[in-house]
Formats: C-alpha cells, structure tokens, sequence
C-alpha cells in the first residue's frame, strides 16, 4: 500500500451529478488552481510524499471512478482539499466526509480564496474539517504537516484557523506571505494522477491547456471579483502585486513543451499600464526560444497599445491564441459610477475597445470581448445598446476567421470578498445569500452547465431569473462569432 504525507483533492462542483449518464460539461470544472501544483512540488522538495487527485477529472475519464475505492488503497497523514472558487463549496464539503468516513484519523483542511474567506463558518459547522490554510499556503502547509507527522501543537503554524483538542476554534496570526516567488516551480505535475491526460483533455474541455501563474495579487478591485486588491488584503495579507522573474516563466514553459506538449497557455495575470513593462520583456525571452505555443491573455485594464499587438503576434501561434477584455457593457454611465465607487481605473471608452477590434483585425488574433447582464447600475436601456453593439459586430465580423472578433456573454455570481459582496447596497444589489450554509445547499442543488456560474443576486432592474435568461439570449445571438473565431492555422502572419 503506498504511503503519502499528503493527498491534494481537487473537489467537483457536484458530487452526484443529477443525470449520472449526461455528457460531461465545461461547468464541472477540471481546473486546479495554479498554486497547487507549486505546493506540491515545495513539499516534495522538503521530503514529503505528495498525491494530487482531480476527482471531476477522473470521473471524466471513467464514470465509474469511485473516491472511496481509491482512498482503501493509500495511507496518508493529511488531505488538502481546494476551496478556491466558490463553486466547489458543496463539492469541498462532500469530499471531506468521503476522506473522514474511510480515513478517520486523518487531518482534513481546506485552502483558497473562498475557504479563507469563510474559515470561521466552515470551522463552526463542519466537524469534518479540521483546519483551513487561510492566504498563500506553501509555508504555512509545510509547518502544518511537520506538526501533524509528530504530533505537536498547531499554534505556531501561521495563517492556520483549526479546532483545538478541547473543540475551541482557534484563528493564528496571518503571518505569511511570500516575498518572492522565484523558489517555487508551477510547473511540476509529477505527483497529479493521470498527469499527461490531464493536459491533453484540459485542451479539450476547457479550451486552454495550462494555467500558468505569472504573480500574486491585483491593484483592481472590479465589482464582482473576490480576487481583488482588498479582498486578497483582507483574505491573505497580499496589499501589493508581486510578479515571478520573466527567466522562470520561461523556464516552466520551456518543461511544458518538452514533457507535455501543451499547446496554449492561459496566464494567470492580466496587463494593465503598470505591467506592460514586464510583458515585453516576458514575450521577447519567449520568442528567443522559438516555442510554437499559443498564448491566452487577458487586458486588466486600457490602454493596450498597438505595440503590444505586435509583439504578441510575434510571439505565439495563432492556431489557439486570444486576447480577452471584459468591460462588462460598454454605458459609460454604469463605469463612470463604479469608477466613483470602488475603483478608479474602471473606465473602458468605446473609443479604444473600437480600437482594440482594429487592431485583432489588423493582426488577425482572436480577441474576446466580455458582456454581463446584471452588471451594477446597469438599466433596460444599457442592455439594449449592448445587444446593438454584439449585433453591429457580429454582422461585420461574425462570418470571417479573419475578422477574429467575439463577443462572450455570462451570468456572473457575485465572489464572497468582492466590493459588492461586502457592501450590496452601495451597487443597488440585493443578495440572495451570504453565508456558507446558503452556499453549500444552493451548489448542491445547482445543474451542471456550460455556464458555471449561479446567480446570488438581483438588482434594482434585474431580477436574477432575468439575468440568466437574458445573458443566455446574448451568448446564443453571438454565438456565430465564437464559432468561426480562429483558424487552422498554427502560424500568424507577419504584419
């Protein structure tokens, strides 16, 4: 019988999908967030026997997959369950009981944006968890699992909530956070079962083969987004972004290509004025390797000049590429009140969004232009100019591969942490629920869909079965575009 120190699991959405035999969907979410893999690889390079399971992933590759069966097989001292996105809450709290129920004596803790932002309620009523990793974990885990491996107290161990031997909740300091990132590796997937299967049908399910971390943190805090500048303050100490050495991103593609033949990218940060310096940088050391990948990029914030075009042109194959913006509507009025009221930098002209179409013209790379129905201060009138503005562009562009422009539409679900998750009504917002007990049951009780989001919220105009409704006759009006964006071909044309 193998032996591990630790077994990352990756929960699903649902544990018991309602049509057990329905087609497997983008909305179970195969994706590990980025920094397990560098956690892993920390760990093992400290000693410790690692395991990572993606459990929406297997029972993928074989419907039959059975969680229990596999932990029979194993010992191990500790299990890491990942509680990042909000959406896998009912999933996180499933797959605990499975681990208690067949491993008694093991430690189960739960880490990632939402599990740190709820760790005091989780702790309250879910006896089968036995701590939460609260922030960025590669520190605070590795002190964890020396602790548990012998038996010590856990006080010590920074960013940690647990429960005591006399059941009391205790909360440690939030004392950690990484001031670099270049001694960790985000690429290794050595201890991930079924690794190579992993990359190659992630390309398939999810569109994009890898996710690859560039940094930690954010200077934006968009309405919605739990991973903000103050909800990462609030939930991991982080009031500063901090940036990986553009030679080790480098480094972690170039062993990507070479053991895994991944095929696109996604990086896990965005451009925005401050860090146009930085990408530069990065996409030139990329080119002086020559690697015939495809890159997935997203603008945090304009401008995005032309150079920029060109330089990413010149970097990656097109046959996979994008550039994503989301401005979310294009009412000037609605920015201009976020703008006032959470972030200053939320201004998206139409102006330069007409002239980030020219130029994914001009260098024909797809560029994605992301739309919400029920965005704060939206009204009937801004929907309807948004709808025009998907119209006008799927009639000039829709047909054309060469004319690579997409409008995406999503029903968004407001993030715990998010500015209008803590202040609803500064935005006109109503939330349907709060606390992690609502957000259990309404997850287990939500479908698997292409859309993985569920709605926690009406507006002042927009009740939330309008806005599912509404961004799904946006999606399907536009849906052409997304359906011819691209081409077979692996090289883009010089401009």
């Amino acid at each position: 019988m193998k032996n591990f120190d630790i077994l990352f699991i990756h929960p699903p959405r649902v544990l018991n999908p309602h049509n057990k035999h329905a087609r497997f969907k983008r909305g179970e979410y195969i994706f590990i967030p980025m920094g397990i893999f560098a956690i892993s690889d920390f760990l093992e390079r400290e000693g410790f026997g690692v395991k990572i399971v993606n459990y929406p992933f297997e029972k993928y590759l074989n419907r039959n997959w059975n969680l229990s069966d596999y932990l029979k097989n194993i010992d191990f001292n500790a299990c890491a369950i990942d509680l990042h996105w909000i959406h896998n809450a009912h999933g996180a709290i499933e797959i605990a009981k499975i681990v208690k129920k067949i491993k008694p004596h093991v430690k189960v803790i739960l880490g990632g944006f939402s599990a740190s932002y709820y760790h005091d309620q989780i702790l309250k009523y879910y006896s089968v968890i036995d701590g939460i990793i609260r922030g960025e974990g590669e520190v605070p885990l590795l002190k964890f699992i020396k602790k548990v491996n012998q038996n010590l107290p856990l006080d010590s161990v920074p960013n940690l909530t647990y429960r005591d031997s006399s059941k009391h909740i205790k909360v440690n300091s939030l004392s950690y956070i990484a001031k670099s990132l270049d001694t960790l590796n985000f690429s290794n997937l050595s201890s991930l079962l079924n690794a190579k299967k992993y990359v190659e049908y992630s390309r398939k399910i999810m569109g994009i083969s890898y996710n690859l971390p560039i940094g930690r943190g954010c200077p934006y805090n968009c309405p919605y987004c739990g991973g903000g500048q103050r909800a990462q303050q609030r939930n991991s100490g982080r009031n500063k972004v901090l940036l990986r050495n553009p030679n080790n991103v480098v480094e972690d593609i170039s062993y990507l290509l070479s053991k895994y033949k991944i095929e696109s990218l996604f990086f896990g940060h965005g451009t925005y004025p401050a860090s146009l310096k930085y990408w530069k940088r990065l996409f030139g050391l990329i080119q002086k390797e020559k690697f015939e990948i495809s890159g997935d990029l997203e603008i945090w914030r304009l401008p995005f000049p032309k150079e920029m075009w060109k330089i990413f042109h010149k970097t990656f194959t097109r046959k996979y590429s994008s550039i994503s913006i989301s401005p979310r509507t294009l009412s000037s009025r609605v920015h201009q009140k976020i703008a006032k009221v959470c972030d200053p930098t939320f201004r998206f002209p139409k102006s330069q969004i007409n002239t980030l179409i020219k130029h994914a013209n001009l260098y024909q790379i797809p560029l994605r232009i992301w739309l919400t129905i029920g965005f704060p201060f939206q009204k009937r009138i801004d929907v309807l100019k948004d709808f025009n503005f998907g119209a006008k562009c799927l009639l000039k562009y829709g047909p054309s591969n060469f004319k690579p422009i997409t409008i995406m539409s999503e029903p968004y679900h407001i993030f715990p942490g998010s500015p209008a998750h803590e202040s609803p009504e500064t935005f006109g917002i109503k939330l349907n629920y709060k606390s992690f007990l609502e957000i259990v049951e309404i997850f287990k009780r939500a479908k698997i869909s292409f859309f993985y989001n569920v709605i926690n919220y009406d507006t002042e105009n927009f009740s939330k079965v309008s806005i599912k409704n509404a961004n799904m006759l946006l999606f399907l009006t536009t849906a052409p575009m997304f359906l011819t964006t691209g081409s077979k071909d692996s090289k883009m044309k010089e401009k």
